[in-house]
């Protein structure tokens, strides 16, 4: 099984890294692509999880339940996953500009999407049959934090966790990063708790949100995107992250916000 699972990545991921590469050089960044890309590294993920764990499913019975599992994770931490690999992505950016190397984004984001949502599938088949009851708490635990971030409002209930294959508006504009808006939405009244999980995670994130070129940008959008929409359903914030991934994106390449010229385009003659 591990030779299988091995060969299985071997042959799906280098695909993956190709199309993070064609994501990158695109002048602007096409979101069918995008989305669909993302479909993929989701799917592929939840399915390397599924052949990981699929060694302890010893009956027919069981093994369906597996396949059920890995589809319930991949719905539930299809968001999640989204913004903790674009913030792995973001740090992986700060580290190559320090480093000197290129700052691919796509490629690595697309990396992290696969790797998590492998992760989450196999851990939501070891809660069906763990090796020891440790795994079931920690994998029950993790699923319900997923929950709480995926279903923030009652029209977040529908089977797909992203349909955004389009977008209507347009990216807003590029700028810098203001004030963290989600401490003081912590205060506030009319969150449920669930809701205030969420806040708690997206504070702690925007303060680890390194200072580089694209990773800037996409924070500031989210921010602005925040405070225009504070009581937001998890779909619209899907959308908001689009808009901030297309906002970013000619960025991409950039070392130093302040000499890149999408950011600071040269005064009219």
């Amino acid at each position: 099984m591990l030779k299988r699972l091995v060969l299985a990545a071997l042959l799906l991921l280098p695909g993956l890294l190709l199309l993070g590469f064609l994501l990158d050089g695109q002048p602007a960044l096409d979101q069918t692509l995008l989305w669909l890309s993302l479909q993929l590294a989701s799917l592929t993920g939840a399915g390397l999880g599924l052949m990981a764990a699929a060694a302890r499913a010893k009956t027919t019975q069981l093994r369906l339940g597996f396949v059920l599992a890995a589809l319930v994770a991949w719905r539930l931490a299809y968001f999640p996953i989204m913004v903790f690999s674009g913030h792995m992505a973001a740090l992986a950016e700060w580290v190559a500009i320090a480093l000197g190397l290129p700052p691919f984004v796509y490629p690595k984001f697309l990396s992290f999407v696969t790797l998590l949502h492998a992760l989450a599938a196999a851990l939501a088949c070891l809660v069906l049959a763990p090796p020891k009851q440790l795994w079931r708490v920690v994998g029950a635990t993790v699923l319900a934090l997923c929950v709480c971030v995926s279903f923030n409002q009652p029209r977040d209930l529908s089977p797909l966790p992203d349909t955004a294959w389009t977008l209507e508006q347009p990216a807003p504009p590029m700028r810098r990063a203001a004030a963290n808006p989600y401490w003081p939405a912590l205060a506030a009244p009319g969150y449920w708790p669930n809701q205030r999980v969420v806040l708690l995670a997206a504070a702690l994130t925007f303060e680890t949100i390194p200072p580089s070129p694209w990773a800037t940008t996409v924070k500031a959008v989210l921010a602005d995107s925040f405070e225009a929409n504070p009581h937001g359903a998890t779909k619209e914030r899907v959308r908001e992250h689009y808009h901030a991934y297309h906002s970013a994106h000619a960025l991409i390449g950039c070392r130093r916000l302040d000499n890149c010229a999408a950011f600071n385009p040269p005064a009219a003659p």
